[in-house]
């Protein structure tokens, strides 16, 4: 679950406190902060002989320590992957570099859709290197269909107490706008009012607000869950009878993305790793091996189709068309949501 805006913006209050390097990095090194589990030490050690640089790399498993990481790490960072939400983050309190395309040109592989965000929206500051997506697990053995509407989780008493919801009210109101017709993002209070009206009249079919839903239904708890893609990957071996769709209304894409953060030593040496990582080849390796959903459209060719046709890696193109970067409202809005989550918690 993402860390609050409030969270992390105390966090970045208690830079200039912090007790920071006043050395740089040494002339031929590069570091790197990044997700668990998202590039391994092959790839890195690759990029370091072919640009005679020493690579070192620390990992990350939740927002939480990312901050921490990314705040206190020492040396400094010269390219960070993070998170959709903390990059919003770290784009308003200023603590990232512009990135220069043309020293990236692999930047030209990527898919278009993913260079248009919400939470950065000319990606001056950021570039997709993973993505995933929010939908529904479901146990086959319960299901006469493959539930591919918001409508069985969110407007249908067809699975009355076999259903589990995130616990993530930003995630959720956003589903439920979609599931309404509205943008994922839409700052209209009329439409958070009645997402909360739809929300608070399935309330009584939800057996379940969780930060787990997948493991509720592997373990038979629940028929359908609201689930991230990434849960689904890292759960879809423990039963075969588990099975992932993205509804045809569209949904919300998470991605993560390659950043320079304005402490780079080498900002030189951090724009060439992350075209190194954007290069078909090396992207496609990745992502076979390490199985994420990959925005690079040149690499998607290198693929098989065990890859390119599991729906927790890939959308149709109607659907992805109609499915949306996240967005992270803040001020007044948020305000809005949390009263409203707080009203369909106490009842």
């Amino acid at each position: 679950m993402a860390l609050s805006r409030r969270a992390f913006l105390t966090g970045v209050a208690t830079l200039p406190f912090l007790s920071l390097p006043t050395h740089a990095n040494s002339d031929k090194s590069l570091h790197f902060l990044n997700c668990c589990h998202s590039v391994d030490r092959t790839a890195l050690q690759d990029f370091g002989k072919a640009e005679n640089i020493d690579v070192s790399m620390d990992t990350y498993n939740d927002e939480a320590q990312f901050i921490a990481e990314f705040l206190n790490g020492d040396p400094r960072y010269d390219v960070v992957l993070a998170s959709d939400d903390n990059i919003a983050h770290l784009v308003q309190t200023g603590l990232l570099d512009s990135l220069n395309r043309s020293l990236i040109p692999n930047v030209r592989q990527i898919d278009p859709h993913f260079l248009t965000t919400e939470f950065d929206p000319n990606r001056e500051f950021s570039l997709p290197y993973m993505w995933g997506t929010l939908g529904i697990c479901y146990r086959k053995s319960a299901v006469k269909q493959i539930p591919d509407s918001w409508e069985f989780l969110l407007d249908s008493d067809k699975y009355s107490k076999r259903i589990a919801l995130l616990s993530e009210k930003l995630a959720i109101f956003q589903i439920a706008q979609k599931y309404l017709g509205y943008s994922v993002n839409s700052s209209k209070k009329k439409a958070i009012e009645k997402a909360e009206r739809l929300l608070l009249k399935q309330k009584p079919h939800i057996k379940f607000f969780s930060s787990n839903t997948c493991k509720l239904l592997i373990s038979g708890e629940i028929d359908l869950a609201m689930t991230w893609s990434s849960d689904f990957l890292q759960n879809m071996n423990q039963s075969p009878d588990i099975g992932y769709v993205v509804p045809k209304e569209g949904t919300l894409i998470w991605q993560k993305s390659l950043c320079i953060p304005k402490h780079a030593a080498d900002p030189v040496a951090a724009h060439k790793f992350i075209d190194f990582l954007l290069d078909k080849e090396i992207a496609a390796r990745l992502a076979k091996k390490l199985l994420f959903a990959t925005p690079n459209r040149d690499a998607l060719e290198l693929m098989d189709n065990k890859y390119l046709n599991n729906p927790a890696l890939f959308l149709p193109p109607a659907v992805l068309k109609k499915s949306e970067s996240r967005g992270f409202p803040g001020g007044s809005q948020n305000q809005i949501y949390t009263r409203a989550w707080k009203h369909i918690m106490s009842i």
